[in-house]
């Protein structure tokens, strides 16, 4: 929101519009009589504008309305920004759980199923050496082909009885998992890691077992339709590369789960959660622009709006009228001029206060005359009053 102050005119709600001026002599000295005057009252004006344009939801206030310092005057509409604000507060708490996430590293689960896939990737390389090797004794003798058949047989026959045995580990652990799971404490967690075993022995003999099946395939292809035996060792040679590199990787990829997160990653969370935040703040901001709030307490003098106009950015809706402190305009003849003096006590009496007479001072007194309906040649003099006080003894 902001705010313009602006000297404007406005007369006192219970006042009439014209008051009758009392000079008296400062301190002792002694005044021919009193000098009367009328004149008007003046007070500061404070223009209300939205530093933001959008659909005006509520005018609180209307002209005249007495308001004090805070009092909410008008509102905008706010049903978009509400909405934008509920996606930034997910995107806060998705932020959050990240770098938790982070920060606590890998669950027990997690590396668990890395240290499984290192356990397969290791399989499949040994598989692939195994090849290579096998075509490179087949180069150098051909007739061996045969052997390196039932050999591999074999190899899958074992790989197969490896899988049924690691198959009924898993079955037995999970079980008793499902036994002593109610128990809770470090029995649960034992059996817990004893299941997360026996599932890594179990994908890592059928990961034994696809190597072997694929080593036979290959044998049986070259029998029924044989390659050359140097291609053979080329194909054989790259797909033992490919096995090593995925060992390699899968080798890095539990190194750093195991050694947890790094202060970049941190870093990088920590980051992510600060932009959500300040997005988050930006629109708070945003949302409290729409509300549009008294910077004092004082009087509302006009009102250009109603609710559900558009409001644009930097134009006033309001005006409001700061009473703390009043200054009363008069004109003084020039023949009277040299009888007031800056500082000068002055009294003033108000046909709406009959009876009472406020106090005030002379504040300044303009360097030129000016022309006036009522008297050819004055002085413009200013006082300067406080407002009105509740009606009291002292003041009759």
């Amino acid at each position: 929101m902001t705010f313009d102050v602006s000297r404007s005119t406005f007369y006192y709600i219970l006042c009439s519009m014209f008051v009758l001026l009392l000079l008296t002599g400062c301190g002792g000295n002694t005044v021919d009589g009193p000098v009367t005057a009328s004149g008007f009252i003046e007070g500061e004006g404070i223009r209300i504008a939205p530093e933001v344009g959008g659909r005006i939801a509520e005018v609180l206030v209307d002209e005249g309305d007495a308001v004090t310092k805070g009092q909410v005057l008008v509102r905008l509409d706010d049903a978009l920004l509400l909405s934008q604000r509920r996606e930034a507060e997910a995107a806060v708490a998705a932020a959050t759980a990240n770098l938790a996430r982070v920060q606590a590293g890998a669950r027990p689960e997690e590396i668990g199923a890395a240290q499984a896939a290192l356990v397969q990737a290791e399989a499949r390389r040994d598989g692939a050496l195994q090849a290579l090797e096998d075509a490179r004794r087949a180069l150098e003798n051909p007739q061996e082909l045969d052997a390196q058949i039932a050999e591999a047989q074999t190899q899958v026959a074992l790989a197969e009885q490896e899988v049924e045995m690691a198959r009924v580990d898993l079955n037995e652990a999970e079980l008793k998992y499902e036994i002593y799971a109610d128990q809770g404490g470090d029995v649960e967690r034992t059996w817990a890691l004893q299941v997360d075993a026996a599932r890594a022995a179990l994908e890592g003999a059928q990961a034994r077992l696809e190597g072997a099946c694929r080593y036979l395939n290959v044998l049986y292809a070259i029998r029924s339709s044989p390659l050359t035996l140097q291609a053979r060792v080329h194909v054989a040679e790259a797909q033992y590369h490919a096995a090593e590199a995925a060992v390699v990787a899968a080798r890095a990829a539990l190194d750093e789960m195991e050694a947890g997160p790094t202060p970049e990653e941190v870093a990088f969370a920590q980051a992510q959660l600060h932009q959500a935040q300040a997005a988050l703040a930006l629109i708070d901001a945003q949302l409290a622009q729409l509300t549009l709030t008294s910077p004092i307490t004082g009087v509302v003098t006009s009102r250009s709006v109603h609710a559900g106009e558009t409001a644009a950015p930097g134009v006033p809706l309001l005006t409001l009228a700061n009473l703390d402190q009043v200054t009363l305009v008069i004109y003084i003849p020039e023949d009277q001029i040299g009888r007031v003096q800056v500082g000068q006590s002055v009294e003033v009496t108000v046909d709406s206060f009959p009876g009472r007479v406020f106090r005030g001072q002379v504040a300044t007194i303009a360097g030129e005359a000016e022309f006036t309906p009522r008297n050819v040649q004055t002085q413009e003099e200013t006082v300067s009053q406080p407002a009105p006080p509740a009606e009291s003894e002292g003041d009759r």
